[in-house]
């Protein structure tokens, strides 16, 4: 009776460690790809263990409230267009400020500034004198009001259905207006000048008792 041989016994233990070499290399080859060694980047350096203090990573009630506070803070940063213009009408506005207490502007246009001097003003009286056949003699008392002395005069004797052909004492400006001569144009406060005219008129004059007068200094 032959003894068997145990070589089939050798050659299913050649055959497993041969599967387990092939399937460790096949894990080895994973797991170097997993770490990138065999990644698509040419340029990115095979990964190394470091030595070093473990990053401690935030618990999950940690990682809840940053993201809670992350999200207050952003969405108190990014404000609606309609709450931001709320706002602004809300608050007062530089111009409604600085004007509010202003006094109101004038809003009439300017005037011509006079011609009269300060301190220097007339008056020019008219007194009738006489009146014939449509025609008047007048006397015109020209008197400085002011109270200073003033060099020269002017009247308006533009009168309505008046139209004077001859005067005395004084010269034609035109356009109805007269002014003094060389002699009588100055006049001490107090102090008056004496002319007059002839003017023909209609029946329906009527002779003011002064006309305007306009004073030079």
């Amino acid at each position: 009776m032959h003894r068997s041989e145990p070589e089939p016994q050798g050659r299913l233990h050649g055959r497993l460690l041969q599967i387990l070499g092939a399937f460790s290399g096949v894990v080895a080859l994973i797991a170097m790809w997993q770490l990138g060694v065999f990644g698509g980047d040419s340029d990115r350096e095979p990964v190394s263990a470091v030595d070093g203090p473990t990053t401690e990573w935030p618990s999950a009630a940690e990682d809840g409230s940053s993201a809670a506070a992350v999200a207050e803070t952003a969405s108190s940063a990014l404000e609606t267009p309609s709450e931001s213009v709320s706002e602004a009408q809300v608050s007062e506005s530089p111009s409604e400020s600085s004007t509010s207490d202003a006094p109101p502007r004038d809003t009439e246009a300017p005037q011509e500034e006079e011609a009269t001097v300060e301190g220097a003003a007339c008056v020019a009286y008219l007194s009738l004198d006489e009146e014939w056949q449509g025609s008047i003699g007048v006397s015109v008392e020209v008197v400085n009001v002011g109270d200073e002395r003033l060099e020269t005069w002017e009247i308006d004797l533009d009168l309505d259905d008046v139209d004077i052909f001859h005067y005395w004492n004084m010269d034609d400006l035109g356009r109805g207006w007269f002014g003094a001569k060389n002699w009588n144009g100055r006049l001490d406060p107090g102090e008056d000048a004496v002319t007059g005219f002839q003017a023909e008129v209609d029946d329906r004059f009527d002779l003011p008792d002064s006309v305007p007068c306009t004073a030079y200094e």
